[in-house]
């Protein structure tokens, strides 16, 4: 069934009809001036709440719990302000931050205490940090610690030793890097580099100037106490004169298995170079090796990959 409202235009019509007809009744008149006021305030009283939205958030004031605050809605996110932002009858509800306890006050922690909206003491909000007895150690650190995850990615940063020598000359490659020459037979050259935990390639590019006897001999060592030296695990090139074939030589990916195992000529103290090179750490296991082509003024390529803890 359909219900038809009157309006207030036609309200007052039918007053003035009742009251044109109804001229030989006076208490009819004033029973319909009643009916007239009280048709007027249900006029006046017809507000729709349904469709009333004070502060323009898009709400009316059936849905939002505060129609005077456009930031306040039954689809707002809760914020940490003691107020119930979405209308859930919650107030402040998963709007905290979780907290970590921070030892070294560097602002990373590790251990979660809890997840409020109020600050914690000796906390932080951010968390990674992979040794939180040291300030210097954390995610964000631009500081490299020899023997340890100074930035928490994960790789131990070290401050590689790294010894070398060569009769006659030669270069030294780590990772596709050039770090100088190899220095003298009878010195040799040391360099210490920073590197972090995986592969690394070890180059060593050498050449007869004098025509003798040739070789190489490599000491690396780190921190912790692990060593890696020249021995039979190394590989030469088997055509060290063409060069296309030497492309990315000194990256661990580069494939060497066509290269052929060095031969070994002696450990340090053997004949002709005796002690040499001074340089070396005491009691060092490097060897000296090369490989088995007996051709005065020949240059050659030796590699070895190792892998840093």
């Amino acid at each position: 069934m359909r219900i038809f409202k009157m309006s207030v235009f036609m309200k007052r019509y039918f007053f003035v009809l009742a009251l044109f007809l109804c001229t030989s009744c006076n208490q009819t008149a004033k029973t319909t001036i009643q009916i007239y006021d009280s048709a007027l305030a249900d006029e006046s009283d017809d507000t729709d709440i349904d469709v009333v939205d004070n502060d323009g958030d898009g709400f009316t004031q059936g849905e939002d719990c505060d129609d005077s605050d456009p930031l306040i809605y039954p689809q707002a996110t809760e914020i940490c302000n003691e107020r119930d932002d979405n209308c859930n009858g919650e107030i402040d509800e998963g709007a905290g931050v979780d907290w970590y306890f921070d030892f070294d006050e560097d602002g990373y922690g590790a251990e979660f205490l809890e997840n409020s909206c109020d600050s914690i003491p000796n906390a932080t909000q951010f968390d990674g940090d992979c040794d939180d007895e040291d300030p210097l150690v954390h995610p964000n650190s631009l500081e490299r610690i020899d023997g340890k995850d100074s930035n928490c990615d994960g790789a131990t940063d070290w401050l590689v030793q790294i010894y070398v020598a060569v009769d006659d000359a030669g270069e030294l490659c780590i990772n596709n890097e050039i770090l100088g020459d190899t220095g003298g037979w009878n010195t040799g050259k040391v360099y210490e580099k920073w590197m972090t935990t995986g592969p690394v390639a070890i180059g060593i590019y050498g050449w007869d100037v004098g025509y003798q006897i040739t070789a190489g001999i490599f000491h690396l060592e780190i921190s912790n106490g692990d060593v890696w030296t020249s021995d039979s695990s190394w590989v030469y090139s088997p055509d060290p004169d063409n060069e296309s074939s030497k492309d990315g030589w000194c990256t661990p990916p580069f494939d060497d298995s066509s290269w052929e195992s060095v031969q070994v000529i002696g450990s340090i103290g053997v004949d002709p170079w005796g002690n040499a090179p001074s340089v070396f750490p005491q009691g060092s296991p490097a060897q000296w090796i090369w490989d088995y082509y007996p051709v005065q003024l020949n240059s050659q390529y030796l590699r070895k990959v190792i892998t840093l803890p």
